[in-house]
């Protein structure tokens, strides 16, 4: 899903009545994907001062911010070095119960706790840098795993696997292992195949030849028959990222159990010729 979409869908959970529908988490390899950094820390301050900024791209106001500052323990990805980032975010509104014993309104403290961040919160963080804030965000209510979550250790050593698959692309997409050169295709598609939020009618641009065969080929050697352990990641998911259309030679069966044979012949007679096309950032 687009992530301007996704953003504008966290401002309307921040205020929806408790007994509203809560999407899905985005599997942990997608959030990888588009995030710009993934830290494991706890927040040690929340600066005096906000700042007034966008919450995303093509939003109409600015809010708000507050912004915390967050001492990495383990900067899983794209923090090398690091040892403090700031993160900021709007806390949601005030439950309001004016009548007692009926449903509250408003709700975002109870449904989102991760979201209104405070000192001594310790958490692994999905960040993705603010469009014009000095600072990082965490949009999303699954892009926060608190550490106090069932389940917390088995999540983080799932983005440790990820992260370093991406560390080195090219080398994973050729590892010995199918699940593992899928998994990085998946990541990489995501990342290539998600347009820009906030931008109109984005450009893309095409890969290199052999990224592309790489791309490719990792698709065509996968398990059809299955999906990866842990994560929603299947071989015919990450083929319809692509996006492919007549003009790429790709028609679809309409019977959908013809789907994977279809398209795994497609990948192996387009191995060689077909770039992948990327949004512009």
């Amino acid at each position: 899903m687009h992530r301007t979409v996704l953003a504008a869908l966290a401002l309307l959970f921040l205020t929806a009545p408790l007994t509203a529908l809560m999407i899905a988490p985005t599997p942990i390899p997608d959030r990888l994907a588009l995030a710009d950094a993934v830290v494991v820390g706890k927040i040690v301050s929340i600066e005096d001062k906000t700042v007034s900024a966008k919450r995303f791209p093509g939003d109409p106001n600015k809010s708000e911010f507050k912004v915390a500052l967050i001492q990495i323990d383990d900067p899983l990805y794209g923090a090398k070095g690091l040892t403090r980032v700031r993160l900021g975010f709007v806390p949601p509104p005030p439950q309001v119960q004016p009548n007692p014993g009926k449903p509250v309104i408003g709700g975002g403290i109870n449904r989102f706790p991760q979201l209104n961040h405070a000192v001594g919160q310790e958490a692994c963080f999905f960040l993705k840098k603010h469009a014009d804030g000095d600072f990082y965000v965490a949009p999303m209510y699954f892009d926060v795993i608190d550490k106090k979550v069932a389940g917390f250790d088995k999540e983080i050593a799932q983005v440790k696997q990820c992260a370093k698959l991406l560390e080195n692309p090219a080398a994973s997409l050729q590892a010995k292992n199918a699940d593992e050169r899928l998994l990085t295709a998946a990541m990489m598609l995501t990342r290539y195949r998600t347009p820009p939020a906030g931008v109109q009618n984005p450009k893309t641009e095409a890969l290199s030849a052999e990224q592309s065969k790489l791309l490719l080929a990792a698709l065509a050697s996968a398990d059809w028959s299955k999906r990866i352990d842990g994560t929603q990641v299947s071989p015919q998911m990450v083929f319809f990222r692509l996006n492919l259309t007549a003009k790429d030679g790709w028609t679809q069966p309409k019977n959908g159990q013809e789907i994977p044979a279809a398209a795994q012949k497609w990948l192996k007679d387009n191995a060689d010729k077909y770039r992948v096309q990327r949004f512009v950032p």
